[in-house]
């Protein structure tokens, strides 16, 4: 019968450096929504932002580690920059994010097909 552990203490440095970041983040979505980036411009860029920190707007287009820029509307074939591994790892970024966005669209279709099926049977 031990006592759960107390509450994690976070030095002010450490909450100072969270707020930060958070902000940086909102107005970064801010500045997109602004400058008329699409919602799947704006999906992919925090899907890279995930992985690689190291990334911005300019203007409507994404730049990856100031050596890859994604241009509208975002497909891997719009990743430009110099052949090589960061451009490399950020076209195999955009590939799984297109896919996953696919595969949660076929479970959405599939669940709404059971559920009409379900709404049909029980009238």
């Amino acid at each position: 019968s031990s006592s759960p552990p107390g509450p994690v203490s976070l030095s002010p440095l450490q909450l100072a450096n969270k707020a930060r970041t958070e902000k940086e983040e909102k107005l970064s979505q801010a500045y997109a929504i602004s400058a008329g980036v699409s919602l799947e411009g704006q999906q992919l860029f925090q899907t890279i932002h995930k992985t690689i920190k190291d990334c911005k707007w300019q203007e409507k287009n994404i730049v990856v580690m100031e050596e890859v820029v994604i241009a509208p509307p975002y497909q891997v074939e719009n990743c430009k920059g110099k052949e090589g591994s960061a451009l490399s790892h950020v076209r195999k970024i955009v590939e799984k994010h297109f896919r996953d966005v696919e595969s949660q669209k076929v479970m959405q279709r599939s669940q709404a097909q059971q559920t009409q099926k379900e709404t049909s049977l029980a009238s």
